[in-house]
């Protein structure tokens, strides 16, 4: 049963951090924060593996770049079926 817990746990955080680095990541953009700074770098390092393949068939509407919904909406579709999939009461 622990072991469930620190799945669980494992997957919400894991999850969890994923977004806000991108949430980060966006609105960081739309202040053109330079990539020069690393923190930015380190947040391209952790969200482009899920961004750039999105953003390669999603192109920008205007000034809003949607691949950070699609994304965003991925993962949380993921988080939520990764816990469905464990046993009940966890």
């Amino acid at each position: 049963m622990l072991q469930l817990n620190i799945l669980h746990q494992a997957v919400t955080i894991s999850t969890g951090l994923i977004i806000v680095a991108m949430f980060v990541r966006f609105i960081a953009s739309w202040f053109q924060v330079d990539e020069r700074y690393a923190f930015i770098r380190i947040l391209a390092y952790i969200t482009d593996p899920f961004i750039v393949p999105i953003r390669r068939l999603v192109k920008p509407v205007w000034v809003l770049d949607l691949s950070f919904f699609i994304v965003w909406f991925m993962l949380q579709t993921l988080q939520l079926l990764l816990l469905q999939a464990l046993p009940p009461g966890w």
